[in-house]
C-alpha cells in the first residue's frame, strides 16, 4: 500500500490540475463569447471581458505546463481554447517590437490624437494653473493635425474659454467643434472637443443615449481624398473616485473584499448596467458609421476593453491602430489595472496607411493619449 501511495497521489494531483485546466479553458471560451453576444441579452456574460488577459495567460501557462510534462497531449486543451478564441486573443497584446514606427511629420502625413484630458485639470482641487498650463503645453508640443479631446471643459457663457482659444492659437487650428454631454456645475460644460487644421464638412452630432454623443465630420485631405471621422465618448462604468480608491485599497489588502461583499456586489451591478448601455450605444453608432459614403476613422474613449461586444461591434472590419503598431497591453487608463485599454482608434486601411503609433504615459490625465501618424495614399489600395 505504501509503495502505491506516491503514484496515487501523483495521479490525484495531475487530474486535479487538469480539472482546473478544463475550467480555465471554459473561462476563456466565455470571454470569447462575450465579444459577440450583446450585454443587452446576457449582461453578466460581459463581465468576463474584464478578465480576458488573465484567461489567456492562464491557458498559455497550462499549455506550457503540459508540454514540459509526461502528459503532453493535455496541452491540446488550452491550445484548442486559444485557437478557437483567437479573434479575442489577438486583440489583447501588441507584438510590434520589430519594424519601423515612424512619427515623423511630412507634407504627406496626418497626425491624429484622441485624448481624454479629464476635464483639462478642472477636477483638481484647488485649481492649479501651472498644471493646466502643462496640459496646454503638452497639446502644443504634440501639434496634432486633428485633436479629439473627450472630457473637455468650457465656460457655459463662452465656448472659447478657458482653454479653446489658446489651443487654437498654439496649434493654428482652423476648425473647432464642441459638443456638451454633461455639466459640472452652473458655470461649466463638459463634452467632446475637436480641433482640426482641415475644415470640417457635413458636421453632425449624433445622440446615442442620454449624455452620450458621437461627433461626425468630413475632411478633405491632399489629392482630394475625403475621410469621414467619428469621435465618441461612451457611457462610463460609473465608478466614483471613492469607488476607485476602494478598489486600489482592495488590491493592497485582500481582506477588504471579504469584509464588505456588498460593495463588490454594487460594482457588479454598475458594470452590468454600463455594459448593456454601451452595447445599445455601439449598435446605434455602427448603423451611422456603416452608412458613410467615405472611408472612416473612429476614435475616442469607448470605456470598454478589447474583446468586448462594444469594441468588436464598432471595430467591424476596420483596423485597430494599436494592433497594427502598438506594443504590450497598450494601457490607456492609468488606474485600477494595467490591462485597461479603453480608448481606441479604428481606421480604414484601404484609404490610410498607418506609419506610426504611440500611447505615452502621462500624469496630466487619468487617460493616456492615443497618437497616430498616417501616410496619405494618393489612391485607395485594393
Amino acid at each position: 500500500m505504501s509503495n502505491n501511495s506516491p503514484g496515487l497521489l501523483n495521479r490525484l494531483f495531475s487530474n486535479t490540475v487538469f480539472l482546473i485546466n478544463i475550467l480555465a479553458a471554459i473561462w476563456l471560451a466565455l470571454c470569447a463569447l462575450a465579444a459577440i453576444v450583446s450585454p443587452a441579452q446576457f449582461a453578466y456574460l460581459a463581465l468576463f471581458t474584464l478578465t480576458t488577459p488573465f484567461a489567456i495567460a492562464v491557458n498559455v501557462f497550462f499549455m506550457l505546463l503540459w508540454l514540459f510534462s509526461s502528459r503532453k497531449l493535455r496541452s491540446l486543451l488550452s491550445l484548442s481554447a486559444l485557437l478557437l478564441s483567437y479573434k479575442v486573443v489577438v486583440t489583447i497584446f501588441g507584438f510590434n517590437y520589430m519594424g519601423e514606427n515612424d512619427m515623423a511629420r511630412t507634407p504627406n502625413t496626418i497626425k491624429i490624437i484622441s485624448w481624454n484630458a479629464h476635464g483639462m485639470g478642472i477636477f483638481n482641487r484647488p485649481q492649479n494653473k501651472e498644471f493646466n498650463n502643462r496640459i496646454l503645453e503638452y497639446i502644443k508640443e504634440e501639434n496634432a493635425d486633428i485633436l479629439c479631446i473627450p472630457e473637455f471643459s468650457i465656460a457655459k457663457n463662452d465656448i472659447m474659454k478657458p482653454h479653446a482659444e489658446k489651443i487654437i492659437d498654439n496649434g493654428h487650428y482652423i476648425d473647432y467643434r464642441f459638443n456638451p454631454d454633461n455639466s459640472l456645475n452652473n458655470r461649466v460644460y463638459l463634452g467632446t472637443a475637436v480641433f482640426s487644421k482641415y475644415p470640417f464638412r457635413n458636421y453632425e452630432s449624433h445622440q446615442l443615449a442620454d449624455f452620450v454623443y458621437m461627433m461626425q465630420g468630413d475632411i478633405e485631405l491632399p489629392a482630394g481624398k475625403i475621410i469621414r471621422v467619428f469621435f465618441l465618448h461612451l457611457t462610463t462604468f460609473g465608478l466614483s473616485d471613492k469607488d476607485k480608491e476602494y478598489i486600489d485599497d482592495a488590491k493592497k489588502n485582500r481582506t477588504v473584499l471579504e469584509e464588505d461583499l456588498q460593495v463588490s456586489k454594487s460594482f457588479v451591478e454598475k458594470f452590468k448596467t454600463a455594459y448593456a448601455e454601451r452595447a445599445a450605444e455601439a449598435d446605434k453608432a455602427v448603423k451611422i458609421i456603416e452608412a458613410s459614403p467615405y472611408p472612416v476613422i473612429v476614435c475616442g474613449d469607448f470605456n470598454d476593453l478589447p474583446g468586448s461586444y462594444t469594441y468588436t461591434r464598432i471595430r467591424g472590419k476596420l483596423n485597430d491602430a494599436f494592433l497594427d503598431k502598438g506594443r504590450g497591453l497598450g494601457r490607456t487608463y492609468n488606474s485600477i489595472s494595467p490591462t485597461l485599454r479603453i480608448d481606441h482608434f479604428f481606421y480604414d486601411a484601404k484609404a490610410l496607411k498607418l506609419i506610426g503609433f504611440d500611447c505615452p504615459s502621462t500624469i496630466l490625465s487619468d487617460h493616456n493619449p492615443i497618437i497616430t501618424n498616417f501616410e496619405i495614399n494618393p489612391k485607395p489600395r485594393n
